[in-house]
């Protein structure tokens, strides 16, 4: 029965410490989940701001060919699947607006996976560039902080591009 009893620390003993060390995978599990697969995915750590549409903002707004382009990202927030929502993403002093259908909830310990459709087609190729751009801005700061702040930023957006485009979901 001693196997099932916990030990419970003492006030001498000092918790241990983590250190956060960026991981630079070789294919970034980021860009897979079986659920999501084809949508483009947000990385955890890029601020993103999400705004769900009432009624009356909806039938202001026109939607120009629905798409087929799906995109996920995590939320601390639940979104009901079909509800209409916005999405902003800042990036190079830039807002970025996305407009979008969800269709997935996933729950977890932290939050939601969301995913949703976007709903302009216009939006498909501005969302997989400034989604590049927050994947390459994630991996130029993870490498910086582990081999040093001197590194050049157009030899890393290329090697990122070498190493990571390829996988990038397309649509």
């Amino acid at each position: 029965m001693l196997h099932d009893t916990e030990s419970i620390p003492t006030s001498e003993q000092q918790p241990a410490r983590t250190v956060f060390t960026p991981e630079l995978p070789e294919l970034p599990a980021i860009f897979k989940n079986d659920f999501l697969q084809g949508f483009i995915k947000h990385p955890e750590r890029f601020p993103i701001e999400v705004k769900r549409l009432r009624f009356w903002e909806r039938s202001k707004i026109e939607f120009r060919n629905a798409t087929d382009i799906g995109f996920s990202f995590f939320s601390e927030e639940y979104q009901k699947p079909g509800d209409i929502i916005e999405v902003s993403i800042t990036s190079k002093n830039e807002i970025n607006y996305f407009l979008g259908k969800v269709v997935l909830v996933m729950g977890s310990k932290k939050g939601y996976e969301i995913g949703m459709m976007l709903l302009n087609i216009e939006d498909g190729p501005k969302l997989r560039i400034v989604e590049q751009i927050c994947h390459i801005e994630l991996y130029l700061s993870d490498k910086r902080y582990k081999e040093g702040p001197f590194l050049s930023k157009e030899k890393l957006t290329e090697e990122w591009i070498e190493r990571f485009a390829g996988n990038f979901p397309v649509r």
